[in-house]
């Protein structure tokens, strides 16, 4: 049983350590760069939207800020059967050559992008969210990745803020750090098995049209990988959005991707076979179904844990991971609790936000094994 234990905890040291650790050394090492030129192509950037009356305005116009040629940009608000202002509010920038396409019918953001797809010419697609600001050079940033024939999707560098420093906006942006370090390196080994949803820019003919209940950020980086090209992370391209700053929006928040990114993973499972694709296995074994199982690990480690002490009072090791898990989760509790009464404790953020990631990982996996995944969802946004 002992050995069982140790097995566990070196799952989850390796999960979160180890495969960090080895993928900057292997990107070191395997250094494919990426041939990059300042060209300028045609680019549509399709706004996805729904409800965004309060934002909308703000997004439009600093897209017309954007640096790049006007008459090589197109501005597409894609509106999923919004029901508040957003739509009238769109039709106002009609004179500076905004557009609006409507979908009737609430089907989500997936089909509405497919939909939209359907019927747009161009180069290059840009795909952004109603809230995220862009820096004005991030479409010169993005399409110079197009310079070089291998690579079929560019994702940017988004940065969280949060001027709060809320318990869960420190540990997102923690977070976000740390794998914005894992895209880097892994666009050095080759490709990237993901992209940043709100800023994705890839090559229209190489669009795949996926299932409404797919989340596109995952799985449409899949499908360009299964045809041959490259998936980078552009580190210039730079966009900001606000962290989640309550528990409750950034647990259901993260149950919705994480199911998002299961469901994907069953579509695309073609992508799993070692043998044709190597280095997209080992990052989606490693990053992904690795860190999906990760509760799981917990669990068992918590109940094999404590029958060992019972077992065996005077093992060294079992006491130790024992307490330190105790340790762990009262410093979580602990962190919760100050957050309901509005007190920041940056120190107690990070266990918080590990216990809330990794729990809604637990209910995400119970959920895509049990129900299909809806494919629309109502966003809370904060104040």
């Amino acid at each position: 049983m002992s050995l069982i234990l140790i097995n566990l905890v070196l799952l989850i040291l390796y999960t979160y350590f180890g495969y960090f650790a080895l993928v900057l050394i292997l990107g070191k090492i395997l250094r494919k760069k990426v041939l990059k030129a300042n060209i300028e192509p045609h680019v549509t950037m399709l706004i996805a939207a729904y409800n965004e009356e309060k934002g909308i305005g703000k997004k439009i116009e600093d897209s017309l800020q954007l640096d790049y040629p006007k008459e090589k940009l197109r501005i597409i608000v894609v509106s999923d059967a919004s029901s508040d202002q957003t739509d009238n509010i769109v039709k106002s920038y009609a004179h500076e050559g905004v557009e609006l396409f409507r979908v009737e019918g609430r089907v989500g953001k997936t089909e509405a992008r497919n939909i939209a797809m359907a019927s747009i010419e161009g180069e290059i697609i840009i795909f952004s969210d109603a809230t995220t600001k862009y820096k004005t050079d991030i479409i010169r940033k993005l399409v110079r990745n197009f310079a070089d024939p291998s690579v079929g999707m560019a994702t940017g560098h988004l940065v969280y803020q949060d001027a709060t420093k809320s318990h869960m906006g420190t540990g997102q942006i923690l977070y976000w750090k740390y794998e914005s370090l894992i895209k880097k390196a892994q666009t050095s080994m080759g490709t990237l098995t993901g992209s940043v949803g709100c800023v994705t820019a890839f090559r229209k003919e190489l669009y795949t049209v996926l299932p409404k209940n797919i989340i596109e950020d995952f799985t449409e980086p899949l499908m360009f990988v299964i045809k041959g090209y490259r998936v980078v992370y552009e580190e210039e391209a730079l966009c900001f959005e606000e962290t989640t700053k309550k528990t409750e929006n950034e647990w259901n928040m993260r149950i919705r991707v994480i199911r998002g990114g299961m469901t994907g993973m069953l579509h695309a499972r073609k992508i799993l076979n070692p043998f044709i694709y190597p280095v997209p296995f080992f990052q989606l074994l490693s990053h992904k179904i690795l860190r999906w199982l990760i509760p799981v690990f917990i669990i068992g480690i918590f109940f094999l844990n404590n029958l060992i002490v019972f077992l065996e009072p005077e093992a060294l090791f079992p006491r130790v991971l024992l307490y330190l898990q105790f340790l762990f989760y009262v410093t979580a509790f602990f962190s919760f609790l100050l957050e309901r009464v509005g007190i920041r404790f940056r120190l107690a953020a990070i266990p918080l936000y590990f216990l809330v990631l990794n729990a809604a990982s637990l209910v995400a996996l119970v959920k895509t094994i049990t129900t299909d995944l809806e494919a629309t969802w109502e966003t809370h946004r904060e104040g």
